[in-house]
């Protein structure tokens, strides 16, 4: 499964991958792209919008080995931590 996200706005956004979290900010034009067994059938992700310049994204499915990727490059390493209440 792959799931990719574009920031379309003019400014940065912020993106929190759970339940880890993996915690991202992505510039204008950037692409966050994940990659991990998603299920066979139903939602792949859920999508929560904090507001217009931060989501939640809840991956379905085996997530132990999903991949992390920022215009098509490993992204681990822009990763911060932090857990959205």
């Amino acid at each position: 499964m792959q799931q990719t996200f574009l920031n379309g706005k003019d400014g940065p956004i912020y993106v929190s991958v759970e339940p880890w979290p993996e915690c991202f900010e992505l510039e204008p034009g950037e692409k966050l792209t994940l990659i991990w067994d998603g299920p066979a059938a139903g939602d792949a992700v859920q999508i929560d919008f904090i507001n217009e310049r931060e989501l939640v994204i809840w991956p379905n499915g085996e997530i132990d080995t999903i991949k992390y990727l920022i215009d098509g490059k490993e992204a681990e390493a822009r990763s911060w931590t932090f857990k959205h209440r």
